[in-house]
This record gives C-alpha cells, sequence and structure tokens, in this order.
C-alpha cells in the first residue's frame, strides 16, 4: 500500500489492480461516502466517468461503498469532469461527486477524483481523512462495502444533466461561420464537445473517433495534439480544439497549425478579462512549470504571476486566498471559478475563440502575442522514490545546470509524478540548444541515480 493514494489529481492506477481492484474501490466508495456525508450533513452523491473499458466495473464497485455508506447515487453516466462540477455547483442536495477517470492515461489506467459539494475538489484534510478511513476498513475483517443496489438507491440522470450543462455553455452564433477542427481523445467529451460547438454555430470538423473502451487518448487529446494541427492545416481551418480524456484540460491550435498551451491561454483570458472589467486580483496563478514567456507577458499588463507547487487544487487555493479569478498549468487545466468550479477546456475554448472571432482576429495573432521560451522535458523511470535531496551527484548536475542558465532567465525543475512512477524533469531558458544540452545531462544523472 502506498504512503499516499491521492495525488496531484485523485487516486490513479492500473484499473483493476491495487488501490483500483474492485474491494478495494467498494471500501474507497464507503470511505468518501462517510467523510462527504459528514461534511455536508446531506445524502446524494453525484457519479461520472469517461468512456474508458473499466469505466463501468470501477463505477458498480464504488456505487456499492457508496450505498453502504448510506447513500443515494445519483448516475450521471460518461460526462466530462466538469460537467459533474457545473451540477454539483448547481445542486442543493448533493453530499459531493466522484469522477471515475484516469484524466490523459491510457486505456489501462483509471482513477478517482473526488469533488466537494461546491464542485470544488476536496480539501487535504478531508483527502487524508478518506484515506485513513480506508484503511480502517481494509484492516476489519468484519467491514462491508456491499449496499443495497435496489433501483431507488441509484438513479440514472445522465441525459438531463448532460441538457442543463450544453445549455450553460450556450454561445449561439458567435462563431458562425467559422470550421474549427475539434478532438475529444474519444474521451468523457466525445458528445458534449462537438454539440456545444455546433450550438455556437461553428462548422466542426470531428477528428476523435467513436469511443470503443481502449481508444481514449490513443494518439490524440491534449497531450498529443499533432494529428489535431495536422487537421487543421489540411482542412483549412479556423482553429483546433483539443481536450484530454476527462475534459478538463484544453490546447488550442491557430489556422497556422501552431500548438498553443495553457500559458498562452491564461495570457489571451488575462488580456481579455482586464478588457472587459472582470477580471480580479492583481495576478494570474500558475504553477513552478509556467513558462517564463507568460510572466513577461503580464507584466506589460501591469500584471504579477504568482507560482505554486504543481496541481490546480495548489492553483485554485492561492486563488482563493489572493481574490483572484484567473489561474492554470501549463498542461492546460485552466481555472475561471467564476464559469465553473473546476477546469472547464469546453468552456474555456468558447470563451476564448467567441472573444477572437468578435475582435476578427487570427488566433496565430492573438495566441502568439504571448511569447514563449524554449522547454525541454525529459522522464525517468522512478520505481523507487528516494528524496530527491539525497541524490548527491544529481543535485551537484542539477547546480551546475541552473548555473549555465542562471544569466539567460533560466530554471530547472526536478519532480515526482504525482500520477505515474516517474521522474519529471523539466528545463526552461531563452536559448533552445542549451535547455535541450542541460535536460540530456540531467536525465542521464538521473536514470544513474535511480538505478541504485
Amino acid at each position: 500500500m502506498p504512503v499516499s493514494l491521492f495525488g496531484t489529481d485523485g487516486i490513479r492506477g492500473r484499473a483493476g489492480q491495487g488501490a483500483l481492484a474492485p474491494e478495494a474501490v467498494a471500501l474507497l466508495g464507503r470511505a468518501m461516502g462517510e467523510m462527504l456525508q459528514s461534511a455536508s450533513g446531506r445524502a446524494r452523491v453525484a457519479v461520472a466517468r469517461d468512456t474508458r473499458e473499466s469505466g463501468k466495473s470501477q463505477q458498480a464497485a464504488l456505487t456499492s461503498g457508496l450505498q453502504a455508506a448510506g447513500l443515494v447515487v445519483m448516475d450521471l453516466g460518461v460526462l466530462p469532469t466538469p460537467a459533474l462540477s457545473w451540477h454539483l455547483d448547481q445542486s442543493e442536495d448533493l453530499a459531493g461527486g466522484v469522477m471515475v477517470t484516469a484524466s490523459h492515461n491510457p486505456w489501462q489506467d483509471n482513477g478517482l477524483k473526488l469533488f466537494a459539494s461546491d464542485g470544488s475538489k476536496v480539501s487535504d484534510a478531508l483527502e487524508l481523512a478518506c484515506e485513513n478511513r480506508y484503511l480502517e476498513l481494509s484492516q476489519s475483517s468484519s467491514a462491508s462495502a456491499q449496499g443495497n443496489t435496489s433501483a431507488t438507491d441509484i438513479i440514472c440522470q445522465h441525459d438531463q444533466v448532460q441538457e442543463a450543462y450544453l445549455a450553460s455553455l450556450a454561445a449561439p452564433g458567435e462563431l458562425s461561420g467559422r470550421s474549427i477542427v475539434l478532438d475529444s481523445a474519444s474521451g468523457a467529451g466525445w458528445d458534449t464537445l462537438p454539440r456545444a460547438f455546433r450550438a455556437a454555430g461553428a462548422e466542426v470538423i470531428d477528428i476523435s473517433p467513436a469511443p470503443d473502451g481502449r481508444n481514449i487518448n490513443l494518439e490524440r487529446g491534449a497531450t498529443q495534439p499533432h494529428a489535431l494541427a495536422a487537421a487543421v492545416i489540411e482542412q483549412g481551418a479556423w482553429a483546433g480544439v483539443a481536450l484530454d480524456g476527462d475534459g478538463d484540460r484544453i490546447v488550442l491550435v491557430d489556422e497556422e497549425g501552431s500548438i498553443h498551451d495553457g500559458d498562452a491561454i491564461l495570457g489571451v483570458l488575462a488580456q481579455s478579462m482586464r478588457r472587459a472589467g472582470t477580471f480580479r486580483g492583481d495576478a494570474v496563478i500558475g504553477t513552478v512549470t509556467t513558462n517564463g514567456g507568460l510572466e513577461e507577458f503580464l507584466q506589460d499588463l501591469n500584471l504579477g504571476l504568482v507560482r505554486t507547487k504543481v496541481g490546480d487544487r495548489n492553483v485554485s487555493a492561492r486563488m482563493s486566498r489572493d481574490g483572484c479569478n484567473l489561474g492554470g498549468e501549463s498542461s492546460g487545466h485552466i481555472l475561471t471559478p467564476d464559469l465553473c468550479p473546476t477546469g472547464d477546456g469546453t468552456r474555456v475554448a468558447l470563451c476564448l475563440l467567441g472573444d477572437a472571432s468578435r475582435q476578427d482576429l487570427p488566433l496565430s495573432t492573438l495566441l502568439g502575442a504571448v511569447p514563449r521560451y524554449p522547454v525541454a522535458n525529459r522522464q525517468v523511470a522512478a520505481g523507487t522514490r528516494p528524496p530527491l535531496e539525497d541524490l548527491a551527484e544529481l543535485q551537484r548536475v542539477a547546480s551546475e545546470v541552473q548555473a549555465q542558465l542562471s544569466n539567460r532567465k533560466g530554471c530547472v525543475l526536478l519532480r515526482y509524478s504525482g500520477t505515474e512512477p516517474i521522474l519529471r524533469i523539466r528545463v526552461e531558458g531563452p536559448d533552445g540548444d542549451l535547455v535541450q544540452r542541460c535536460a540530456d545531462q540531467l536525465a542521464a544523472s538521473a536514470a544513474s541515480a535511480l538505478e541504485h
């Protein structure tokens, strides 16, 4: 059993194994149900899932545990994470919700994202309480995670919630005459994404195959947008939009086929919100991986950039503390709490593209105005996770690399992934060749250190 079940974005791993084995998921469901009910005083919980093959069985095990905790389960079926979050925020009788998803991971994986009654990610304290209760239950021979599965305890609400969510996205006519290529990663947004853009008047070109349980994120989506970029060029489209497997991340492609991540999107949104008078606070909240080019762009707007640890929950907490209403991650997880309690790729895309269409500006002009320093990313297998500060040789190499970059506004980041058994290496700086050499040097040192 790992020290902590919850990573940077919920529980995630190989479906059917470890903490995601059916009996474990049932016990987790019971623990989550007890904690949500205790925190809210409510007896109903909403559950949704993405399109991966294990989704139904994982949801069935989760539902059994939630029912064992005495909760009535509202089954939302296949819907994006932001649809679940939005629905929780709109409802007054739900204790919270659980999204069955492994986000951008391959189809073999799955996971659980836990939401509070207001649609936000639950606090660290509640996650810890859930984990502790799960450990108690798993060590008790008398613990039961089998709930009453009568029809009265499971209420199917997919159609009602999906239609209400789509209505909340409505932007009729804003994208009329615009051809837009869409890529849902064959995931949770496979139906809602094209429907939302058609409702906005766009000519939709959908390049994602229909979900078959195993093609989620397969050479598609926000983490692999090159097929989208190629399709935009081939179709002569005005724009391209990619989501990840559960629909909370977004990547955009302009009419020239250039790919723009969350940092460029944050810059354009900040500029637009300042112009409209809706920007609150004096900074955009990013993370340690936010590109220095965005910071440079924001300075020209007389705005700051505040960095947090990786993870949208950390960004959200700092936004709340500082009274800010725009933040996000380079990955494309954009937080606009005035619109939705969690990241909503479809909603953000409609807002940004609608504004660009009204201004009659090409996306290459709008998004290209946000500079981007060259970045090199590397991944090194990390079956064990010794504290990085204990890896003396790696620390020595990192210090040398940082010294080479210091006069060039460069930076180095080493961190273990919160969702996969890997060490992530990120090097950034204005000199692209130097950045690549430094990343290779760090990756070689890390691989040697983690072999021992």
